[in-house]
C-alpha cells in the first residue's frame, strides 16, 4: 500500500514515500523507524513518530520528472 507523507528534510516540502517500517532495539526498548524517499531524491531513515503523514493529497506540481 502506498503511504505518502512530507519529505523530513526541512527545506524541501516535497511528496516523500514511506517505503519501509521496521523496528530498532533502543536502551529504552523497541522504536519503531520509517524510511522515507521523497521526489527530490533525498532518502531519510528515522523514527515513525518524525516522518509527517499527510491526511490531505499532497501537491506534486513542480517537484515530478516529465519524461
Amino acid at each position: 500500500m502506498l503511504q505518502l507523507a512530507t519529505c523530513p528534510e526541512p527545506t524541501c516540502g516535497a511528496p516523500a514515500e514511506v517505503t519501509d517500517r521496521f523496528t530498532l532495539q533502543s536502551t529504552d526498548g523497541p522504536i519503531e523507524h520509517a524510511k522515507t524517499y521523497c521526489a527530490r531524491r533525498h532518502i531519510f531513515m528515522l523514527p515513525s513518530n518524525r516522518v509527517n503523514d499527510s491526511a490531505e493529497p499532497l501537491r506534486t506540481e513542480g517537484y515530478l520528472r516529465r519524461s
